[in-house]
């Protein structure tokens, strides 16, 4: 019986890494296009925290993007997703991108 928890505890923990590779790699997906999209260049993603969120409850995960509008400034950013969805997109003020 104990062999049997011991298999099912690595089902869940290869599970959740599963689901974890998977979110990460659909939020690289959505800011490359959202950067594309909005003439901005995406540096770098990374996971910053998880939280709570209540009404409804839900885990929501964040991640922070670094993102430049004009090739020398550059900005940080949020992105929050709730399982596979995204949530929400933050950006601070930047220069927009010039023409030309």
């Amino acid at each position: 019986m104990e062999e049997l928890l011991w298999i099912l505890l690595l089902v869940v923990l290869a599970s959740a890494f599963w689901h974890q590779r998977r979110q990460a790699e659909l939020a690289w997906q959505y800011l490359r296009r959202y950067c594309q999209q909005h003439q901005l260049q995406l540096l770098s993603v990374a996971r910053s925290h998880r939280q709570l969120a209540h009404r409804p409850l839900r885990l929501l995960t964040c991640y922070q993007f670094e993102f430049s509008s004009d090739g020398e400034s550059h900005y940080l950013g949020t992105l929050t997703m709730q399982g596979l969805k995204i949530a929400g997109v933050e950006l601070p003020p930047h220069r927009l991108p010039s023409e030309g």
